[in-house]
């Protein structure tokens, strides 16, 4: 194992075709270290629910960071690394490469790869973890499950309207006497607002699971505008191994909120609330949910020492591209055995094979009579 503190009961040694009821979930605390947007249609997304679990049912709006804005980022980071280390390429060959592929099942690499396109390679660890759907060229399901994350805290306290404007070259508003009328206004989030979730990695392998935990802990910008805004941290609370899923991101919100010891009062006044006392209220919150969970065999890992343990081990270049490599041996060696580099079967096998099984069937019927 890459990690002592890992089992390998907690793995498959190769990824399977069919659901095998092992899942690893890694639960964080996003916290917000700049003016994030997570908006659509040009305003920031809140939903009306409960403000706790169980000792407050009064209903608070609270912000939503949609599950894509979580996911696309961490994407992004994970194919920027399989172009640096040769998994992928950035050359613009598509058609030809896709071609290729698909007729050549001892290809090596690196494959060509177009993110949210139809010219996904089907092949490398970001499409055979996170998926894909290519219309009627194909698709693969997700590995990696997620859904979209509420703040912690109230949107009416969690938000700021800033305004925007665009200076001329002199880095003033007006030239040659007229000022320049280009003023807008945009609805951000504040920084430290926290967005507590739970991201599910269904039946991975050790290097599965190390690829999406090191895409998450080094992920730094979510969200719209990211050239210049969105800057977030994301704090590993704990590694829980099950044979089921547990539970969602809305109710460990809520039972964070609940905790009496967060200092929710602190946060009534307008003040940001502590990133300890929110680490803290969320390692209570996820022991008091596990404890009522009805998924089995339940371990879990702190997360603290899970994450020094792999930045540790990601700060060795090499060790990074062993984890690369490896994630992308199981990724071709899952398309070859069930997905778009499986051999085609022809159709008059099919037949043949149909109608020996109904002849076998026919002939046991007659023992049988």
């Amino acid at each position: 194992m890459l990690l002592d503190m890992l089992k390998p009961n907690y793995f498959h040694t190769a990824i399977p075709e069919l659901p095998m009821g092992k899942y690893a979930h890694l639960v964080v605390v996003r916290e917000t270290n700049s003016f994030p947007l997570f908006q659509t249609d040009g305003e920031l997304n809140v939903a009306y629910v409960s403000g706790g679990w169980q000792s407050s049912q009064r209903t608070i709006s609270r912000l939503v960071m949609f599950k894509r804005k979580q996911t696309t980022a961490e994407r992004l980071h994970g194919r920027e690394l399989l172009r640096l280390y040769g998994v992928t390429t950035p050359q613009t060959k598509p058609g030809k490469d896709l071609k290729f592929l698909e007729k050549n099942t001892d290809i090596e690499r690196p494959y060509y790869c177009e993110y949210n396109s139809k010219y996904f390679c089907k092949v490398c660890p970001d499409c055979i973890a996170y998926g894909f759907a290519i219309g009627s060229s194909g698709s693969e399901r997700s590995k990696v499950l997620s859904d979209s994350a509420f703040s912690l805290t109230p949107y009416d306290i969690s938000h700021q309207i800033l305004t925007l404007n665009a200076p001329y070259e002199g880095g003033i508003m007006s030239r040659s006497g007229e000022t320049k009328s280009l003023i807008n206004e945009q609805d951000h989030v504040l920084p430290q607002t926290f967005f507590p979730a739970v991201i599910t990695i269904r039946d991975p392998t050790e290097a599965t699971f190390l690829y999406v935990l090191n895409n998450v802990l080094q992920t730094r910008r979510y969200g719209a505008q990211t050239t210049r805004t969105g800057t977030v941290e994301n704090h590993l609370i704990a590694a829980v191994f099950s044979n089921g899923e547990i539970f969602s991101n809305l109710r460990l919100t809520q039972a964070i909120y609940d905790d009496a010891e967060l200092g929710a009062a602190q946060a009534q006044m307008g003040q940001p609330l502590e990133l300890n006392k929110v680490l803290l209220a969320t390692d209570r919150a996820v022991g008091r949910l596990l404890a009522v969970e009805g998924v089995p065999q339940q371990q879990q890992i702190a997360g603290g020492p899970l994450r020094e343990a792999m930045i540790n081990l990601t700060r060795d270049e090499q060790q990074l591209k062993a984890i690369i490599n490896q994630s992308a041996d199981q990724a071709l060696l899952y398309a070859k055995q069930y997905g778009v580099l499986r051999p085609k079967v022809k159709a008059e096998d099919a037949e043949g094979g149909s109608r020996g099984r109904g002849k076998r069937a026919n002939s046991t019927s007659e023992q049988n009579g």
